[in-house]
């Protein structure tokens, strides 16, 4: 039986984005500035900036989720990022996890460098127009975080998304309402819906054994004679 939770970006810290400027239309993979949260909103794009020598302008948002109750190993079935979006045109997107057994806000924009990423990601293109939308299903990615060996029920993921191409005039530049927008009133969710999880061996006798704490004796072979 699986079960669906939604979990809410729950302080200031836990969503924001990172910039860099370059001369290269590429999206960075590392050298990101400082984070900066704390406005209204988030961004995500490439930008042509026609400023030489730096001629494009990089944004990467982060939203990180706090006491995922999901434990370690759990199969997870679907799982959405739902934010509230705030730009209208559609834009191409790609989700990452943060590979971390319990990910803490970023506090150097070394902490958000791709190889940090998770290996799965999910390209997402976000409906035209504005309010809540739903991803792709980033189900992948979640399951990467969980399988850890280090991650336990209540530790924190995070996620990282940058555009899938950059654009001219702005055109892929996405915004997200953050935390700090109208009271946290439209802060990004994640929905997961997932099924068990911990030690065990999806009902094996070892599995059971693991699961209660106790010891089972080798199995005994017994032969019951065919009585006609």
């Amino acid at each position: 039986m699986t079960t669906t939770t939604t979990f809410t970006v729950a302080a200031s810290a836990d969503d924001g984005q990172v910039t860099k400027a370059t001369s290269s239309a590429t999206i960075p993979t590392s050298g990101w500035g400082s984070p900066s949260n704390g406005s209204s909103i988030v961004r995500v794009g490439s930008q042509d900036n026609e400023s030489w020598p730096n001629y494009f302008s990089h944004y990467l948002g982060y939203f990180r989720f706090q006491n995922i109750t999901i434990a370690q190993g759990a199969t997870i079935a679907s799982a959405y990022f739902k934010p509230y979006k705030s730009s209208y045109a559609s834009v191409p997107l790609v989700i990452n996890g943060i590979d971390a057994d319990n990910a803490s806000a970023p506090s150097a924009g070394s902490d958000l460098a791709s190889s940090n990423f998770t290996s799965a990601n999910v390209s997402w293109s976000s409906s035209v127009g504005f309010g809540q939308q739903t991803s792709s299903d980033i189900k992948t990615i979640i399951q990467e975080i969980v399988n850890r060996a280090g991650w336990s029920s209540g530790n924190a993921l995070m996620l990282a998304i940058v555009t899938s191409t950059f654009s001219y005039a702005g055109q892929y530049s996405w915004t997200a309402s953050s935390y700090d927008y109208s009271s946290a009133s439209e802060a990004a969710e994640l929905v997961i819906e997932y099924e068990g999880g911990g030690g065990g061996g999806g009902g094996s006798i070892s599995g059971i054994a693991n699961k209660v704490g106790s010891t089972i004796a080798k199995p005994v072979a017994y032969k019951i004679s065919n009585k006609e």
